[in-house]
């Protein structure tokens, strides 16, 4: 055994994407009777905060001190994000008692704006190692380069691009570590530049060995794959603690939730960490540390986080009867797993009375009724594509039609949608703070149809070969074909557009057409490049895509998924 230098608890979180609430969780129980599907409603920071305030309680008594990090993306994904931009955010994370944050994509997919706000509001670090704010416009109102918080390339205001947290008069650096791709997934203003990851990170790392500092942990929002590959390229990390990818480490087999990664793999002499998203679990570590940089889990895991009272129903969400809720609370409260508390009252009272009152009116809407329920993947399966993506691009056409404007076709990239909808009643609050959660505009231009058809075929490569799951496109009154054994550049095929009497025509190469798409997808993000050789400045709609998708949906009166065949792939070979 190695002799320990000093122990502490390490507590995590990463994509929680504002889910403030609880969440009814889609679960396949593995009971001694047989498999079972249940909706059990999990997570929300009441009982996160309840779980913090208990590990804490433990630390202390154990005379250890506790580190609580976030691995990134806390915007989106809500309507506690769309209404109040990264306030509610900000105070709730405060009330955590965070010790550093590293900056996820969707912080910055509005701009600087909101995370620069979010920034004046915290009381804790934000960290970017490889964000190089010094070309920030000094004119700016809402800057953050010389805010001593934002722990940055280069920062005056914060010189080091680390800080320094002590464990029994051991010194351990953290850092960030924030994508380099970022203009192509988000919208980051055009001053903001971010480094190369791989080269920051040495750097780094040779700055805090320089400063006498041996035991270093990266905060990132790299992804899963990427953390286990700068593990094994970049000598000197102890541990990494991660998100982006949703990743879930641990077995939760018997929850029917993830149990292909081991919580704590450790990649040469570097363990990584991460759990899982939407504040549905947290982890926790005792860990220790050891000569020569080095750290040991000595135990922990992930735990899903739920309560003894907890609402049980079915997977078509009608109640269980009394006999089997017993039997499956007993099942549960027997998981190393799961954690049963109650919510914290504190973190209830500041969330009821500041934020979620004045969202009431969104949850008591109903907008449209769901004979049976909706599914949302990103990439088609064996069991199809998403049921909901496509009539997104549907509404986009209905909105703009209804306006006057005279739309051809639109593309809807599947990451744009975040849930499935079950089946009943769909409220307001629903649509615009799962579904569609993110406060994106709409735009619509001409484009010469070679340009379109260049773009269906590199989000399509994106989505496939790329990682990049969230760009493949869901069209509405258009229809292709992909095939994937064919050279670059001529994989989309049979193109077809419908007219405005119903009736499939040919696509014509040489035509314009006018396509109505989200502002992202008109930016070229995310292999959507070829439609940046627009025919037509883009205009916008005026109205956000959740909008329209509630205004569509309520003309509907009921949704069912469209009855024709948007798309054909061809999945029987790979090329580059």
């Amino acid at each position: 055994m190695s002799a320990l230098l000093g122990r502490f608890y390490l507590a995590h979180i990463n994509d929680t994407h504002s889910h403030f609430d609880e969440t009814a969780l889609p679960l396949r129980l593995a009971l001694p009777e047989g498999a079972t599907d249940i909706r059990l409603h999990c997570g929300g920071f009441p009982r996160l905060a309840s779980f913090i305030k208990r590990a804490r309680q433990r630390a202390i008594s154990e005379q250890m001190p506790l580190l609580l990090l976030d691995a990134g993306d806390s915007f989106q994904g809500t309507l506690y994000f769309s209404c109040f931009k990264g306030q509610a955010n900000a105070a709730l994370l405060n009330q955590l008692g965070l010790d550093a944050m590293v900056v996820g994509n969707h912080e910055l997919d509005t701009g600087n704006t909101p995370l620069a706000n979010f920034l004046r509001q915290i009381r804790f670090p934000l960290l970017a190692a490889n964000w190089d704010l010094s070309g920030e416009a000094q004119d700016k109102p809402t800057r953050m380069q010389d805010h001593p918080l934002m722990v940055s390339w280069q920062n005056p205001a914060h010189p080091k691009p680390y800080i320094v947290k002590w464990v029994d008069d051991v010194p351990v650096a953290i850092f960030g570590l924030v994508l380099e791709n970022m203009p192509d997934i988000a919208a980051p203003d055009g001053d903001s530049q971010f480094l190369p990851v791989v080269e920051t990170a040495k750097t780094t790392i040779e700055q805090i060995h320089a400063d006498g500092i041996e035991h270093i942990i990266l905060l990132s929002h790299l992804g899963f794959p990427r953390d286990c590959q700068l593990a094994q390229e970049v000598e000197g990390i102890s541990l990494i603690v991660g998100g982006h990818t949703h990743t879930l480490q641990g077995d939760f087999g018997a929850l029917g939730l993830a149990d292909e990664h081991p919580y704590g793999e450790r990649f040469n002499r570097t363990l990584v960490l991460h759990a899982g998203y939407n504040s549905l679990m947290v982890g926790l570590a005792e860990v220790a540390l050891l000569p020569d940089g080095q750290m040991r889990i000595e135990q922990g895991g992930n735990v899903l986080l739920t309560s003894e009272t907890a609402l049980l129903q079915s997977q078509q969400g009608e109640p269980l009867p009394a006999p089997q809720q017993r039997t499956i609370r007993r099942f549960l409260r027997n998981q190393r797993h799961v954690a049963m508390l109650q919510p914290d009252s504190a973190m209830e009272r500041l969330l009821a009375n500041n934020y979620r009152s004045k969202l009431r009116h969104y949850a008591s809407d109903q907008v449209v009724s769901l004979p049976r329920g909706l599914r949302h993947v990103r990439i088609p399966d064996e069991r199809g594509g998403s049921q909901v993506a496509p009539l997104v691009a549907e509404a986009m056409l209905f909105q703009a039609r209804e306006m006057g404007v005279p739309v051809d076709v639109a593309i809807f990239n599947a990451g744009g949608a975040r849930i499935s909808l079950p089946p009943g009643p769909v409220s307001a609050a629903e649509l615009a703070g799962r579904l569609l959660p993110f406060a994106s505009t709409i735009s619509h231009f001409d484009v010469r149809g070679g340009q379109l058809r260049l773009a269906l075929e590199g989000a399509i490569v994106n989505a496939l070969e790329l990682g990049g799951s969230g760009s493949f496109p869901y069209p509405a009154d258009l229809r292709y074909s992909y095939h994937a054994s064919a050279p670059r550049g001529q994989r989309v095929r049979q193109l077809h557009v419908k007219d405005r009497s119903g009736r499939w025509q040919l696509f014509d190469e040489q035509r314009d057409y006018r396509l109505i798409t989200t502002s992202y997808t008109a930016m070229g993000k995310e292999g959507y490049h070829a439609l940046l050789n627009q025919r037509s400045e883009p205009e916008l709609l005026g109205l956000i895509i959740s909008d329209a998708f509630i205004n569509y949906a309520r003309s509907r009166g009921i949704l069912t998924p469209p009855q024709d065949a948007l798309y054909q792939l061809n999945f029987d070979q790979l090329v580059s």
